[in-house]
C-alpha cells in the first residue's frame, strides 16, 4: 500500500463517495496555469507531501455533496499517510476557485485566472450537471409521512428510471498562447553591444537606458597591476533619480531596436563635449601668449584648430614648442623610443591608430604591437 503513493498526488471524487487517483504529474497539473486539471464543476483533493499540505480544490460550480464527501476523504487521506506511507502529517487547507490563498498559488506558480459565473439553482445547465441530486431533494420534500392508522396509498403508474449521465473524461487540446510581454533582455550582452559603437566626433557616452527602462551610468574603476595603474569602465545601474520629469538638452538619442521582436533593447544618451574657450594669439596688437598656462587639453585642442598635428605621446613642453615654433606637417615625427613612453600614451597611441589592446595587457605586450604596426 505505502508504494502506491507519491510526493504528489491529485485524487478526483466520484458521486458514490469514492476517490480516484488521477494520472496528473506535478509539471502536467501546473502547464497551463492549472486550466487542464482544475474544473469549476469538480472537487479536487491534491497533496503535496514536501510542503506538508493536502488541498481541497472547490471548483465554483461544483456540488455541496462532493465538498462534504472531499473533507472526509482528505481526513482519511491524512491518516493512511502517515500511518501507511510513513510520510509526515499533512495540513489540510479548503481552497475555494477564485478565492485561492496565495500559499496555493505559490505552490504551484499559479496565477489568477477570471472565475466563471456560478450557475443559478434554475438554470438548466445546473439541472442537467446535477439532475440526480435534484431528482432526490425534490422527492424527499414532497413526500408526504402517514400515520399507523391505515396503509399508505398505493402509487398507480409504473415508475420511470432517470438515467444518469456521466461526464466523459476528453484530452484538452492545449493551444500555443502567444505572448505579449517582451522578452526578458540580457543587460550585460546589450550594454555590451552598445559600447562597441564608436561614438560621434564631439560627443561622450553618458547613459543608457535598457528595454526594462532601467538608467545605467559609467563607473570608473582604478586598479594598479604590478606598479602600472590600469582604468576599468563599467556600467552600473543608478539607483538615485532626480523626481518628477527629466529634460534633456543638448543630448543626443540612439536606440537599438531587436530585429526578431521588434522592441527596444537600449537607448544609448550621448552627451556633446564643449570645446574650453582657448586665448588666440593677438598678433595684430603684439601680445604674447603665455602657453604655460593652459591645460594640455587646451593646446591639443587649439592645436587642432590650427591644423598643427601632434603626435599622441608628446608632452606638454613639447606641445608648447611644436605651437612656438610652427613646423609643417611632414616634419612630425613620433619619437620612435616607445620604451620611454608611459602605458597611457601607448593606449592613446593604439587607440588612435585602431590597434586592439585589452585593459589587461602590460607595457610589453603593448610594445609589441606598436612595433608590429609601425612594420
Amino acid at each position: 500500500m505505502a508504494g502506491t503513493y507519491e510526493n504528489f498526488m491529485i485524487f478526483g471524487l466520484e458521486s458514490t463517495g469514492e476517490k480516484v487517483k488521477l494520472d496528473v504529474s506535478e509539471d502536467e497539473f501546473c502547464a497551463n496555469n492549472g486550466q487542464n486539471v482544475l474544473d469549476p464543476h469538480q472537487v479536487l483533493v491534491i497533496v503535496k507531501e514536501d510542503l506538508r499540505r493536502i488541498y481541497i480544490w472547490k471548483g465554483v460550480n461544483s456540488h455541496v455533496r462532493k465538498k462534504f464527501i472531499a473533507s472526509h476523504i482528505a481526513a482519511e487521506l491524512q491518516s493512511d499517510l502517515v500511518v501507511n506511507g510513513h510520510f509526515h502529517r499533512c495540513k489540510i487547507i479548503s481552497v475555494d476557485q477564485g478565492d485561492e490563498p496565495l500559499e496555493f498559488m505559490r505552490a504551484f506558480s499559479l496565477k489568477a485566472t477570471i472565475v466563471p459565473e456560478v450557475l443559478e439553482r434554475d438554470s438548466v445547465e445546473f439541472k442537467q450537471l446535477h439532475a440526480s441530486s435534484l431528482k432526490g431533494s425534490a422527492e424527499t420534500n414532497d413526500k408526504k409521512v402517514y400515520g399507523w392508522k391505515g396503509p399508505p396509498p398505493k402509487r398507480t403508474g409504473k415508475g420511470k428510471s432517470h438515467v444518469i449521465a456521466r461526464k466523459v473524461d476528453r484530452d484538452i487540446e492545449l493551444k500555443p498562447k502567444q505572448s505579449t510581454k517582451p522578452p526578458k533582455l540580457d543587460n550585460k550582452n546589450v550594454i555590451k553591444k552598445i559600447v562597441t559603437n564608436k561614438v560621434p566626433a564631439n560627443f561622450k557616452r553618458q547613459n543608457l537606458i535598457l528595454g526594462n527602462f532601467q538608467i545605467f551610468g559609467n563607473a570608473i574603476k582604478k586598479a594598479k597591476i604590478f606598479g602600472e595603474e590600469v582604468e576599468e569602465v563599467e556600467w552600473e545601474p543608478v539607483n538615485s533619480l532626480p523626481v518628477g520629469i527629466i529634460e534633456l538638452t543638448d543630448r543626443t538619442l540612439r536606440i537599438y531596436v531587436d530585429e526578431t521582436s521588434k522592441t527596444i533593447e537600449g537607448i544609448e544618451i550621448l552627451q556633446k563635449l564643449e570645446a574650453p574657450k582657448v586665448v588666440e594669439q593677438m598678433v595684430e596688437k603684439g601680445e604674447e601668449v603665455d602657453y604655460k598656462t593652459w591645460t594640455v587639453k587646451q593646446l591639443r585642442i587649439y592645436c587642432q584648430e590650427n591644423n598643427i598635428k601632434v603626435p599622441v605621446p608628446y608632452r606638454k613642453a613639447q606641445i608648447i614648442s611644436l605651437i612656438k615654433k610652427g613646423p609643417s606637417q611632414e616634419s612630425i615625427k613620433p619619437d620612435s623610443n616607445y620604451k620611454t613612453w608611459t602605458v597611457k600614451q601607448l593606449k592613446e597611441y593604439c587607440k588612435k591608430n585602431d590597434i586592439k589592446v585589452l585593459s589587461t595587457y602590460r607595457k610589453a605586450d603593448i610594445l609589441k604591437f606598436v612595433e608590429e604596426h609601425q612594420k
